[in-house]
């Protein structure tokens, strides 16, 4: 047969032969055992291990510093007589909730320094904060005008309703201002 030739019978596809299903078993389930082991030995390798040794890393240990304060001769002073005695009532300590409060750059502010407090109501919360450090008051707190106690966590969402310290006081600039704010949204109690 050369290259132009045409065959001379035509090409019969022969349907293959279907195998049995023991036969298929035979192959598919060692194949799924063979890729279980190769993903664990590969699962296995892949991984970092971390070897903590205790000559490396020593543990902490814990100092204490023992004063000693000089004590007065102590007195003996008559028992007084038995009697019906009763627990003494101790009063809960009050806690208040903490304030954020923005230190100056140094930590400190200066004792001697004093400035003239500006009109912070109607501004936002991160304009009046910005205005009050450009005139050099660090201590900055605010809290929810409305009663609801909400954080002021994105001051650009907050405005001015009040202010601690009354506009054109010229006082200490290490006096804490604190801003009384709402929503921008919501309007002023």
């Amino acid at each position: 047969m050369t290259w132009n030739q045409q065959p001379t019978a035509p090409y019969q596809a022969v349907a293959p032969t279907p195998k049995p299903g023991w036969a298929r078993k035979r192959v598919i389930i060692p194949s799924a055992v063979g890729l279980f082991f190769f993903g664990v030995v590969v699962g296995s390798a892949g991984g970092e291990t971390k070897t903590t040794s205790t000559a490396a890393n020593p543990a902490p240990t814990v100092t204490a510093t023992v004063t000693t304060k000089v004590a007065e001769p102590a007195v003996a002073e008559p028992a007084p007589p038995a009697t019906k005695t009763t627990a003494p009532k101790i009063a809960a300590p009050k806690t208040t909730a903490p304030k954020a409060v923005v230190a100056p750059p140094d930590g400190k502010a200066p004792a001697e320094e004093r400035a003239k407090v500006l009109d912070f109501v109607g501004m936002g919360l991160q304009e009046a904060q910005d205005s009050a450090q450009a005139e050099g008051f660090f201590f900055l707190t605010s809290h929810d005008s409305t009663g609801a106690g909400r954080m002021q966590v994105f001051d650009r969402n907050w405005k001015v309703c009040s202010q601690s310290v009354g506009a054109g006081r010229t006082v200490d600039v290490g006096t804490e201002l604190d801003f009384g704010t709402v929503k921008l949204t919501e309007s002023c109690p």
